[in-house]
């Protein structure tokens, strides 16, 4: 009966595993010469950032604009999305009472520079959308700092490697279901300070999600704060592969860097 229901439940996972995408995948059958094949195509970044260009160009010029100067600005972001970050504005998130306790302090401020709204509009508290017409949202989320309030020790790169998740496997979290593909960890300054960033290239059911998480520890701040912003990149499985996702984050890859390293703490009261 054991045996019945081990081969059962190993038949149910490689079922799941059959459902997701094999974009990732590495075909470890070594040819003679010695190369490995890769299911993973060859992404052309150029090309898809051209393309990505065209795609929100055409998008924009089907808007109405109050003058001529709003078009001539939004089809100059276009081109280049890093001059959202030019055009764009700055942004003082306060909290203070019972939803500063709740981040372990009496008090917080912090700047973040908002993108232009050509390419992002806000949808909700510290949440900016912008969403492509071949169907990729693309989401910006902003979170408060985090007191360490308890002094506890923390390796933050350790933290940040995100051990939770595991690439190549199932992932049941929270009782959602994800397949996760690939995990990657990498440098980056976040709120001024040396930090990291882990892109998790990831699928449920019904849409495909790369995900991309930026955090830095700043320890000379009392007993240290914890800084995060997010990143999300999904489609429909059924409209939006991973080649077009991948496309998606390059060509939008300078302006959230910048984003992410030029927000600060204005304010902190303990």
């Amino acid at each position: 009966m054991k045996t019945i229901l081990f081969v059962t439940m190993l038949f149910v996972i490689s079922t799941l595993k059959a459902q997701y995408s094999n974009y990732y995948t590495v075909n470890e059958n070594v040819k003679v010469s010695g190369t490995v094949n890769h299911n993973i195509t060859t992404i052309d970044y150029g090309k898809l950032a051209l393309a990505n260009a065209e795609i929100e160009k055409t998008r924009l010029q089907s808007l109405i604009y109050e003058d001529q100067k709003a078009q001539e600005i939004s089809l100059e972001i276009a081109s280049d999305p890093l001059n959202a970050f030019k055009y764009g504005y700055d942004e003082l998130f306060e909290l203070k009472g019972v939803e500063a306790r709740e981040w372990g302090f009496k008090k917080s401020q912090t700047k973040v520079r908002i993108p232009h709204e050509a390419l992002f509009v806000s949808a909700g508290k510290g949440r900016y959308e912008n969403v492509s017409s071949n169907g990729i949202t693309t989401e910006i989320i902003f979170y408060s700092p985090v007191y360490n309030v308890d002094k506890e020790i923390i390796d933050f790169e350790d933290t940040m490697k995100l051990n939770m998740y595991k690439a190549g496997e199932v992932n049941v979290l929270d009782s959602d279901t994800i397949f996760v593909h690939k995990k990657d960890i990498n440098r980056a300054t976040v709120y001024g300070i040396k930090g990291f960033s882990n892109t998790i290239i990831w699928e449920d059911g019904y849409e495909n999600n790369i995900s991309e998480i930026f955090g830095s520890y700043n320890t000379n701040e009392g007993n240290g704060i914890l800084i995060y912003m997010e990143v999300n990149y999904s489609g429909d499985k059924d409209d939006v592969t991973f080649e077009q996702l991948e496309g998606r984050k390059y060509y939008l890859n300078m302006l959230i860097e910048k984003i992410a390293s030029t927000s600060q703490i204005v304010y902190l009261k303990y």
